[in-house]
C-alpha cells in the first residue's frame, strides 16, 4: 500500500507540473491494481491533457459508476465530455444531437457557470448555423450572463477581442431580432452600445436590424449610414446597408453599396448572395450586360464550390441570353470576375482597380541577377530565384534558348499581378545569360 501512495504522489506531482505523459505512464500503472478516485480523476485529467480521448472517453463511464461524488472525478468527466465529445462534432452534425450531447454533460450538475457558458457556447454556435433561434434563446437562460467574464479574449498576436458577456448579449439581441421583443432588442442593443464600445458596430448592426424588422427603413438607413461612415465598414454591412436603400427605392444608391461590398472581401464564396444582388439590381436598372456578368460570377462561383444553381438564377440568365447581346457573355470565373471588377470600380468612382494603380506606379528593376527554377515541363512558366531570396516569375518563351536549369541569368523586372493570389508581383523580362 506504501508503494501504490509513494507512485500516486509521484504521478499527483508531475501532473502538476504539466508532465503529462510522464505522469500517465504512473497512473496507467496505477489504474491496474486499484482504481481510486485520485487514480481515475489523474488519468482522465492526462488523457485529456494529452488530447488522448479515445481512451478518455470509455474511462468516463467507469468513473461515474465508482467515483461519481467525487468532485474532482465528476469535473474531469464533464471536461472531457466537452472536449472530447462535444467540441468534436463535425460541423454536419444535426441540431438535435448537439442538444443531445450538452443535455447530457449538464445532466451531470456543473457547478461553475463558465463550464456551463463552454457547453451552451457549442449549442450556440450548432443553433445559429441552422437558423434556430428559439433554441438559442432557450439555451441563453442555461447561464447567468452577469456571472460571465468582463476579461476580453486575446488571440495568438495579443489582440483583444469579445469577452464572453458581450457574446451572451449578442446572441441575445439577435435572437430577440428574429423571434422576439422587436422594440426591446432595440432597448438592449442601445445598452450594449455603451457596455461594449469595441463591438459597438456590430450592436448598432443588431439595432438597424431590428428598425428593419418594425419596417422603419428610414431609421434603419440612418443606422447603418452612420456605421459606415466611421472606419472601413465590413461587406456585409455595406450589404445589409444597400438592401435598406433598396427597399427606399434607392436603387443607384444601393449599387454603389453593393459594389463598394464587393471590393472590400476576397474570398469569392462568401459573396455569392451579394453577386446575384447586383446582378438582379443591374437588371431592374436596364444594366443588361452587367446584370448577366454579375449571375455568371455567381454560377461560376457555385460551381467551383460544388453548390446548386437557384433555379431564379438560371432563369434569369436564360431571359438575358434572350434578349441578344452585343458582347460575348464571360465564359468562366475568371473572366467574369475580371469584368465585374471593372463594373465595381467604375460604379464606386474609381476608374481602375487600385491594385493596377499601385503596379504601374512601380519603377523597372534593371540588371537584377539570379538562378533559373524550371519547375515543370508542361507549364509555360518558370521563375528566377535572386540572391535576396525575391522570386521572379518569366514565361518560358522569354528565356535564352537552350537554357537549363540552375542557369545563372540576368534580367530586368516589371511589376506585375498574381491573379490567382489577387497580389502584386514581379515579372521578369529582357532575360539573358550571366
Amino acid at each position: 500500500m506504501s508503494h501504490h501512495f509513494d507512485k500516486s504522489r509521484e504521478a499527483n506531482e508531475l501532473r502538476k507540473s504539466g508532465q503529462y505523459q510522464e505522469a500517465l505512464v504512473l497512473y496507467r500503472e496505477l489504474s491496474k491494481d486499484y482504481f481510486d478516485s485520485f487514480t481515475a480523476a489523474g488519468l482522465l485529467h492526462c488523457l485529456r491533457k494529452l488530447g488522448l480521448f479515445e481512451e478518455a472517453l470509455p474511462l468516463c463511464t467507469e468513473t461515474l459508476q465508482r467515483h461519481r461524488a467525487f468532485d474532482w472525478c465528476r469535473n474531469e468527466v464533464i471536461w472531457t465530455l466537452i472536449q472530447g465529445k462535444l467540441e468534436k462534432l463535425d460541423e454536419s452534425a444535426s441540431i438535435e444531437e448537439t442538444v443531445s450531447v450538452a443535455e447530457s454533460i449538464l445532466a451531470l450538475k456543473p457547478k461553475e457557470n463558465a463550464t456551463k457558458w463552454r457547453i451552451a457556447r457549442q449549442v450556440l454556435k450548432a443553433a445559429k448555423s441552422y437558423s434556430r433561434w428559439e433554441i438559442i434563446s432557450q439555451w441563453l437562460d442555461r447561464v447567468n450572463p452577469d456571472e460571465l467574464s468582463m476579461e476580453p479574449m486575446k488571440d495568438a498576436q495579443g489582440k483583444e477581442g469579445w469577452c464572453d458577456q458581450a457574446i451572451w448579449n449578442n446572441y441575445r439581441i439577435r435572437s430577440m431580432v428574429e423571434t422576439g421583443d422587436k422594440e426591446q432588442a432595440i432597448s438592449l442593443a442601445q445598452v450594449a452600445i455603451s457596455r461594449f464600445p469595441r463591438q459597438s458596430k456590430f450592436f448598432k448592426r443588431l439595432e438597424a436590424l431590428a428598425t428593419v424588422r418594425l419596417t422603419r427603413l428610414a431609421d434603419a438607413e440612418k443606422i447603418y449610414s452612420a456605421i459606415c461612415s466611421t472606419g472601413k465598414p465590413d461587406w456585409w454591412i455595406l450589404h445589409e446597408h444597400a438592401q435598406v436603400m433598396r427597399e427606399l427605392g434607392k436603387l443607384e444608391d444601393a449599387l454603389r453599396l453593393m459594389c463598394r461590398a464587393a471590393v472590400s472581401h476576397k474570398k469569392l464564396e462568401s459573396l455569392v448572395s451579394l453577386f446575384s444582388d447586383i446582378g438582379f439590381l443591374c437588371s431592374e436598372l436596364k444594366l443588361r450586360e452587367d446584370a448577366r456578368n454579375h449571375l455568371l460570377l455567381c454560377k461560376y462561383v457555385r460551381e467551383e464550390q460544388g453548390w446548386s444553381i437557384p433555379r431564379s438564377i438560371e432563369i434569369a440568365l436564360s431571359n438575358l441570353g434572350n434578349e441578344g447581346s452585343e458582347q460575348i457573355s464571360p465564359t468562366n470565373l475568371k473572366d467574369s470576375l475580371r469584368k465585374c471588377r471593372t463594373f465595381w470600380f467604375r460604379t464606386i468612382g474609381v476608374q481602375d482597380d487600385p491594385r493596377a494603380q499601385s503596379i504601374r506606379s512601380k519603377k523597372i528593376k534593371q540588371t537584377l541577377q539570379g538562378k533559373l527554377i524550371l519547375g515543370h515541363s508542361e507549364r509555360p512558366f518558370s521563375f528566377i530565384s535572386s540572391a535576396n531570396g525575391n522570386s521572379y516569375f518569366c514565361l518560358k518563351s522569354d528565356l535564352p534558348k537552350g537554357i537549363t536549369d540552375g542557369a545563372s541569368l540576368v534580367f530586368d523586372a516589371i511589376p506585375s499581378l498574381d491573379k490567382k493570389k489577387q497580389k502584386e508581383s514581379w515579372k521578369a523580362v529582357n532575360i539573358r545569360s550571366a
